[in-house]
């Protein structure tokens, strides 16, 4: 079971680049630029720099940014790095992810479908209850 989050601990903000900021550049900006406390962007890519300009580019305020190589990277990062709250669009991502961190799932159009109005899951990430 989850611990409740710390009240007198400013809370470490952890943000996906793709498929997340990247869908809403506007709004994480706004909200990376409000956050109290640190903001830590893990993405699945290769190329830093690249990265470093596409935060740049959308006015993104984070304090650290993490390149991973692996699926199960980004859970070892959250953990390293004492995220409370993590925000991906890919659910293989969150998977991992200790209950100590609270996880958002982004909706994009990759992973939910507008025509059915349904999430789209493996069967590695979801499970049907009735």
């Amino acid at each position: 079971m989850p611990q409740p989050l710390p009240h007198d601990t400013t809370f470490t903000l952890g943000l996906d680049l793709d498929g997340v900021i990247t869908e809403s550049p506007e709004f994480f900006s706004t909200w990376t630029h409000s956050w109290p406390g640190r903001v830590i962007v893990i993405t699945y890519r290769q190329d830093r720099q690249k990265a470093i300009e596409d935060l740049e580019s959308r006015n993104i305020r984070y304090d650290e940014l993490v390149l991973v190589d692996r699926f199960d990277g980004k859970a070892a990062v959250i953990q390293d790095q004492g995220v409370h709250v993590y925000i991906d669009d890919q659910p293989e991502m969150l998977k991992n992810i200790s209950g100590d961190c609270r996880v958002m799932l982004f909706r994009n159009e990759g992973n939910f479908d507008d025509d059915d109005s349904k999430w789209m899951l493996s069967n590695e990430t979801g499970k049907l209850v009735c």
